[in-house]
This record gives structure tokens, C-alpha cells and sequence, in this order.
């Protein structure tokens, strides 16, 4: 059961990656002007001017591919952890290829999205290789040390 509801998630997952990174334009015209409207007021405080667009897009990247990172990681057997680091990075060259082949006209090529989706499927898949796998060791070891009647 487990696992049904990890794989259905990583679908919806992946179809929303799909809708944000493989259509014409990111922003419908509402988003577009709340981002923009936010960062003008983020400029204008020397206690935020730090906030840029491109800075917001950078960690936006990273964000959206940990789950990338996490989902084969958590699929796949343990020893399999950096799976998750090959599927970022191949899913990544395979929408910067769309984008530049089928939506130039609107939608560009970035060679720092590669870099910070990557980034984020790293900080996902080690995640799940260094973080989870002592509390399974442990849920496990708890399960054995409990008699057996």
C-alpha cells in the first residue's frame, strides 16, 4: 500500500513539473504581476533588495526537483539512493532540450536551470540516502529486540 501511494504521488508530482516547465509561457498574467509587484517592494527595503528575480527563480529551481531527487530514491532499493541524482539530471536535460527545440519562441534554454535542478535532485536523493536509511535501521533493530511469542 506504501508504495501504490509513493508511485501516485510521484505521478502527480511529475505532472506538475510537466504543466510548469513544458508549456509555452510559466506565468499566466496574474502570477506574472503579483511576482513582479512582490520583488519591487522586496527592492525598494535594503533589508530585502537582495531578492531578485533571478535569485527567486534559482532556489524556485532547486525546490521544485528535491522531490525529483526523492521519489526514485524512495522507489528503488536502498543502496539505489543516487538514482534519484541521474533521473533529476536526465529529466533536466530533457526539458531544457524541449524547451529549446519546441518553445524558443516564448521559453528558453537555461544551462543554470541544469545546474540548480541537479542541485536540487542531489539535496533529495542524499536526503533520503543519508537521512532515512538509519531510521529504517533503527525501526528494524526496534522490531527484532521485541520478543517473539
Amino acid at each position: 500500500m506504501r508504495r501504490a501511494v509513493l508511485l501516485l504521488l510521484t505521478l502527480v508530482y511529475l505532472a506538475g513539473v510537466a504543466w510548469m516547465t513544458l508549456r509555452p509561457s510559466v506565468y499566466g498574467s496574474g502570477t506574472s504581476e503579483l511576482l513582479w509587484r512582490a520583488l519591487d517592494v522586496f527592492a525598494r527595503h535594503d533589508e530585502t533588495s537582495w531578492i531578485t528575480f533571478a535569485r527567486v527563480e534559482a532556489a524556485a529551481n532547486v525546490a521544485m526537483f528535491v522531490p525529483m531527487g526523492m521519489f526514485p530514491a524512495l522507489l528503488l532499493p536502498k543502496r539505489l539512493w543516487w538514482s534519484g541524482i541521474v533521473v533529476g539530471f536526465a529529466a533536466t536535460v530533457a526539458i531544457e532540450w524541449y524547451q529549446a527545440t519546441y518553445l524558443s519562441a516564448t521559453r528558453f534554454s537555461d544551462p543554470q536551470d541544469l545546474v540548480m535542478n541537479t542541485l536540487g535532485a542531489v539535496i533529495g536523493a542524499a536526503f533520503v540516502g543519508l537521512a532515512l536509511p538509519g531510521r529504517r535501521r533503527r525501526a528494524s533493530r526496534a522490531r527484532s529486540a521485541a520478543p517473539v511469542w
